[in-house]
């Protein structure tokens, strides 16, 4: 199962240049690793800063998103984190 999370756009960056920027970084990291999980890019190494925003969290079952979704949406850098949806045919 996969969280798709949303960060705000000069966390992105610092997240992608893997590079602390501000408290925001340093907590959403904090957070990430109490969780026990990876915060992964979906669209590694654009530059699009739209694209830059999304992640991926790999999660075991439901149980655990919606604890990683709980917790990540109390972050000042999230804009978003959500379960991404069984992929279907159309």
């Amino acid at each position: 199962m996969q969280v798709t999370v949303k960060v705000s756009a000069d966390i992105a960056r610092s997240l992608h240049q893997r590079s602390p920027s501000t408290t925001e970084w340093a907590e959403l990291l904090r957070i990430v690793e109490r969780l026990g999980v990876t915060l992964e890019p979906m669209h590694p190494g654009t530059a699009d800063p739209n694209l830059m925003s999304y992640f991926i969290v790999e999660v075991p079952d439901a149980e655990t998103a919606q604890r990683v979704i709980n917790r990540l949406q109390q972050s000042r850098a999230i804009e978003a984190a959500y379960l991404k949806p069984p992929d279907e045919l159309p």
